[in-house]
């Protein structure tokens, strides 16, 4: 049997497609089906060329749906277009989204993310909605089971304890994808490294990694798993050690004001915490004070190093409580 990733293939055309206006569906059904299959994002902007990002690559498309670096060929967006992709994908009801809108995405069937841009309306110093909106980011949803195995071995310490984990990368390097799998693993178990499945809650602030729709996960993230969906992390993590009993918490992007306090929270009760954070190395994260305070009082005890250089979740570094280097890739 393989050893390799298996990559759930989630279809653009069955999945993404529906909810987009005719006119820019049917450009993009023109691509070859290789393609289309494996986009990361579909780009519309009002007065502006649609462009997708395949391949690390952005493309603009023609109104022919070929891909192409000549901006005079591309398909120009009208504004009209993204209201009414808007409306197929509120399901003709913006209000009853009015939550997902003003945090500025909505999660489509299949995990689909849809990044928004537009006027946004401020009450009290809060964003209280988002309209004329002239920005989408369609975000495709990869789900690859197995991706992580390539440091699960750094984050388990036996069989049925793990290291209190951060995860860092720049952006598009598969964190997410690879927490994701992490999740299933600290959930179901794996008997290739002897480890019995825990209790895991996911606070899942941007629905980015279970990709809840109407309440149900959407994607594989174990069956040992509850998830706070659509909850600020230092909140949810309170709920769910109050609530949910688990054994880990994970949960995205951490180093906003409040974390630090949140996850000594889940620390000082005994439960473990598995996150990541948005770096390019270890050395920038000591720029940020929230950071630096959890990395210099070892909160905690991995600290895992991706970047994308030979492909998405590629592994640089990972190093102990101490920053004392465990791994590094040879770059000869």
């Amino acid at each position: 049997m393989s050893n390799k990733p298996l990559q759930k293939l989630k279809s653009v055309e069955n999945d993404i497609l529906p909810f987009v206006i005719p006119s820019i569906k049917n450009i993009l059904l023109k691509m070859e089906s290789d393609i289309l299959d494996n986009l990361e994002e579909i780009r519309l902007r009002a007065s502006k060329p649609l462009m997708v990002f395949y391949k690390n690559f952005d493309w603009f498309v023609t109104a022919e749906g070929l891909l192409t670096k000549d901006i005079s060929a591309s398909y120009i967006l009208a504004q009209m277009e993204i209201l009414k992709t808007m409306e197929l994908m509120s399901e003709n009801s913006v209000y009853a989204y009015q939550d997902e809108i003003r945090a500025g995405y909505l999660t489509l069937r299949g995990g689909h993310r849809v990044g928004l841009c537009g006027k946004t309306v401020i009450q009290e110093g809060q964003v209280r909605n988002i309209k004329d909106f002239n920005g989408l980011n369609i975000r495709v949803a990869k789900e690859i089971s197995g991706c992580s195995k390539h440091i699960i071995k750094f984050i388990i310490k036996n069989s049925s304890d793990i290291y209190n984990t951060l995860l860092v990368g720049p952006p598009q390097c598969g964190k997410t994808t690879i927490l994701r799998d992490v999740a299933r693993i600290m959930s179901n178990g794996a008997a290739d490294f002897d480890f019995t499945g825990l209790k895991v809650g996911i606070v899942d602030e941007r629905s980015e990694i279970a990709a809840c729709f109407k309440g149900i996960a959407q994607n594989d993230v174990g069956f040992r798993t509850d998830i706070m969906d659509g909850c600020p992390k230092a909140l949810g993590m309170e709920m769910l050690l109050r609530s949910m009993s688990p054994n880990i918490i994970i949960t995205d992007e951490i180093g906003t004001q409040g974390d630090k306090a949140a996850i000594l929270k889940v620390l000082n009760s005994g439960v473990k915490i598995i996150t990541s954070a948005h770096g390019y190395s270890i050395t920038e994260l000591k720029m940020r004070e929230e950071l630096l305070e959890m990395i210099k009082s070892g909160v905690f005890e991995r600290i895992i190093v991706l970047s994308s250089r030979n492909g998405p979740g590629t592994l640089e570094e990972v190093v102990d409580s101490k920053l004392t280097a465990i791994y590094r890739r040879c770059r000869a």
